[in-house]
């Protein structure tokens, strides 16, 4: 697996580096951390004890930002994997969301760490597809479709 997290190619004063679920630049953020392994981008995250719904449980909001900004991310390493350039270079195309749907399956556990895999499912001119899946002990709990459409 490439250990280089694709939210840090981005360059200081990047708009996207003040993203609640992925902007290194949110000091109150969720500040993921997305990598690629062949063609999946992987995410671990921990959550806060202030993420919670209920006790034990993490909030729908929070799953679904998780979700999202995961899923934008796996649209721009797909097209870094898939257009190369140099090895730290920011990333050549930017993604936001146009649509997303979400399937909460079980309750996601609010003190143990989670796993957050996506891949490309269908691929356009100007926006993908991308399938996400959030699990907590190799147990899915929640998934997402995400179309990312290039930005700008």
């Amino acid at each position: 697996m490439d250990q280089s997290f694709l939210q840090d190619a981005l360059p200081a004063g990047h708009p996207a580096r003040v993203c609640f679920g992925c902007g290194a630049d949110n000091p109150q953020g969720l500040r993921i951390k997305s990598c690629m392994d062949n063609g999946t981008a992987v995410c671990r995250f921990r959550p806060e004890p202030h993420h919670t719904a209920f006790p034990g449980v993490l909030n729908g909001g929070i799953i679904a930002t998780l979700l999202d900004c995961h899923g934008v991310w796996t649209a721009v390493g797909h097209v870094n994997a898939t257009q190369p350039g140099p090895e730290e270079a920011e990333p050549s195309t930017m993604f936001v969301t146009r649509r997303m749907t979400v399937d909460y399956l079980k309750p996601t556990p609010v003190d143990e760490e989670l796993v957050l895999k996506g891949w490309v499912v269908k691929e356009g001119t100007k926006s993908m597809t991308v399938k996400v899946e959030l699990m907590a002990r190799d147990t899915v709990t929640a998934q997402a479709e995400v179309t990312a459409v290039r930005a700008g």
